[in-house]
C-alpha cells in the first residue's frame, strides 16, 4: 500500500523552530553539565578549575530562571532532512523556519545579533532572521529539525582549508591544532571540536557544523575516524589552554568527525569549533 503526500503547515514548523531555538539557547543541558561535572572532577585546583564551576554554575542558573546561557545567542543554524511525502500547505520553509526565530527571539529575550548589509552600516535586522538553512530531502514522512545556535566568540576562531592530499590524517591534526592555539580561549572553552572533510569547500563546513550536532559521548562508527578524533582531543589538551582559557588539563571536550568522497586533488577540511555550551535541540514532527 503506497503512502499518501502528508500535509503540513508553516504554524507547526514555525512553533517547533521557536521551541528548538529556545531550549538550545537556555536549557536544561542536563548532558552538557554532566560532561563538565566529570571533567571538574579530574582538573586541578587554580583559575581553570575555578572556570569550570562558574560555567556549571551559569548552566543551573540559565535552566532555572529560563534565561539564556550566553548573552550571544548566535545565529540560527538549522538542519531540516525532509521527507519526500511531506507537502508544506500555506508558506515556504524558509518562511516557516523564520518565522519561529522571530518568535523564540521575541519570546525568550534572545539577542538579535544579524546584520545587513555586511559591511558598510551593517544594520541589525532586529529578529536574528536569516536563519541559516541546510535543507536535505529523504524518504518518508517525516520531518526532522535540528537547531545549532552558533556564537560569533566559536565560529571566529573555526576555519576551512583545502589541503593538498598527501596532509593526509597529520595535516588535519595540525589545522585543529592551529584553529585552538590561535582562538580557542575567545571560544570560552573547553569547547568541541567537530571536523568535515570531504566533499569541497562548502561542504566540508556544513560537515563539521552537522558533526557539533551529535550527543556528547557518542562514539564514531568508522574505527579510524574514532581514533583520529581520539588522536586530535587528545593532541589539543595538551596545549594546556584550559577551562576558559586559565590553563588546566581540559581544552577540548570531545572532537567529533563526518567525512564525504571527494576529488582525488584535493582533501578539504573545516574545522568547526564550538563553545563548552553544546546548544543544540531536535525534534521530529
Amino acid at each position: 500500500m503506497k503512502e499518501s503526500i502528508r500535509l503540513i503547515s508553516g504554524e507547526e514548523i514555525s512553533r517547533a523552530v521557536a521551541s528548538l531555538y529556545s531550549r538550545a539557547c537556555i536549557g536544561p543541558h542536563r548532558s552538557v553539565e554532566e560532561k563538565l561535572t566529570e571533567i571538574l572532577a579530574g582538573e586541578s585546583p587554580g583559575p581553570g578549575r575555578q572556570a569550570l564551576e562558574i560555567e556549571i554554575s551559569n548552566l543551573r542558573i540559565a535552566a532555572e530562571t529560563g534565561l539564556p546561557i550566553c548573552q550571544d545567542t548566535g545565529t540560527a543554524v538549522v538542519f531540516i532532512e525532509l521527507g519526500n511525502l511531506i507537502c508544506i500547505s500555506d508558506c515556504s520553509l524558509a518562511e516557516a523556519v523564520n518565522e519561529g526565530v522571530i518568535r523564540a527571539c521575541m519570546d525568550s529575550y534572545l539577542r538579535p545579533s544579524q546584520v545587513y548589509p555586511p559591511l558598510g552600516n551593517r544594520t541589525n535586522t532586529m529578529d536574528n532572521t536569516p536563519a541559516i538553512i541546510h535543507l536535505e530531502h529523504v524518504f518518508g514522512s517525516d520531518l526532522k529539525i535540528s537547531v545549532l545556535a552558533k556564537g560569533a566568540g566559536s565560529e571566529n576562531v573555526s576555519s576551512s582549508a583545502m589541503l593538498p592530499p598527501l596532509a593526509g590524517s597529520q595535516g588535519i591534526i595540525d589545522l585543529a591544532e592551529s584553529c585552538v592555539r590561535a582562538g580557542a580561549s575567545k571560544a570560552c572553552p573547553p569547547v568541541i571540536v567537530g571536523i568535515g572533510i570531504g566533499g569541497n569547500l562548502e561542504t566540508s563546513g556544513i560537515l563539521a557544523k552537522k558533526a557539533l550536532l551529535q550527543d556528547l559521548g557518542m562514539e564514531n562508527i568508522i574505527p579510524e575516524l574514532q581514533e583520529l578524533e581520539k588522536q586530535i582531543t587528545e593532541k589539543l589538551n595538551a596545549t594546556g589552554i584550559g577551562p576558559q582559557g586559565f590553563g588546566g588539563k581540559t581544552t577540548v571536550i570531545e572532537t567529533r568527525i563526518l567525512q564525504l568522497p571527494c576529488h582525488m586533488a584535493s582533501l578539504p577540511v573545516t574545522v568547526c569549533i564550538e563553545c563548552h555550551a553544546h546548544r543544540t535541540a531536535s525534534c521530529v514532527l
